[in-house]
């Protein structure tokens, strides 16, 4: 008999911010959080969830969200720092900010817009869980389930996207499925991840403030490079450069300005 080899196992849990509308009342990016876990990291996270949902009080009957349970400062502080501590968790993000895209782009149709940057996502994930354990890892990613949304476009798409780069892992795929927040504690957790970066580029209040803090205490969580944030934990679309242009970015000699 051959010898069984043990491949390392990553999942990916992915959950998007904002919206895809091009309203004056809509968001000003739309954008994704995946969080990149091997089974450690995993058990850890689901951990760091349930302490937050107990220190929030969040019914047994609930989803713990960043809209719903953590609208204060405090709640947000508390959010970042508990998942700050889970090691061995990376999170990949990608946004758009809408105003930089150009008209009859992806910006204009909502699957477009919706397919493109769940490609992007999937693909940096792909490549973080490489990274993490090695082209032999096995990955199963969960995106989050999305209202009026016909996920089985998106599969297609992104399977297709795939087909054509041959610099994408899908042999490591196991198992790509949409899934609601319910099913998974570490989805509720790209949900909070979700929630830094709205934070840090969504102006919110009487004044239009942002709060980069949250994502900034999380920053170890995103670098998944020796070099550098961008693009594999931090993408900005349509360039790279627009979220180093932040004031906040705490890379100050970054080559991607």
């Amino acid at each position: 008999m051959g010898t069984v080899i043990d491949r390392p196992k990553v999942h990916v849990y992915v959950d998007e911010t904002g919206d895809r509308g091009g309203s004056r009342e809509s968001s000003p990016i739309f954008g994704m959080a995946a969080i990149v876990v091997d089974e450690a990291a995993a058990v850890a996270a689901r951990e760091a969830v349930r302490l937050l949902r107990s220190d929030f009080k969040v019914p047994d009957s609930s989803v713990m969200s960043w809209k719903r349970h953590v609208k204060t400062h405090d709640r947000r502080r508390r959010a970042a720092s508990v998942l700050a501590h889970v090691d061995g968790l990376r999170v990949c993000y990608v946004y758009a900010l809408k105003s930089q895209l150009r008209s009859g782009s992806y910006r204009d149709d909502p699957q477009r817009f919706y397919n493109y940057l769940a490609f992007k996502t999937y693909k940096n994930s792909l490549w973080a869980a490489r990274n993490m354990k090695g082209p032999e890892a096995r990955v199963w990613t969960r995106f989050g389930h999305v209202r009026g949304h016909d996920h089985r476009t998106t599969e297609a798409y992104i399977r297709h996207q795939a087909s054509l780069d041959p610099k994408v892992p899908f042999d490591m795929e196991q198992g790509l499925r949409w899934v609601s927040a319910d099913v998974y504690l570490e989805s509720q957790a790209a949900d909070l991840f979700g929630g830094f970066l709205k934070a840090a580029l969504w102006p919110e209040g009487e004044f239009g403030y942002v709060e980069p803090s949250y994502l900034l205490t999380v920053w170890a969580r995103i670098k998944n490079s020796e070099s550098c944030a961008i693009p594999l934990g931090l993408m900005s679309m349509p360039r790279n450069s627009i979220v180093a242009q932040n004031t906040w970015f705490p890379c100050g000699h970054c080559d991607k300005k």
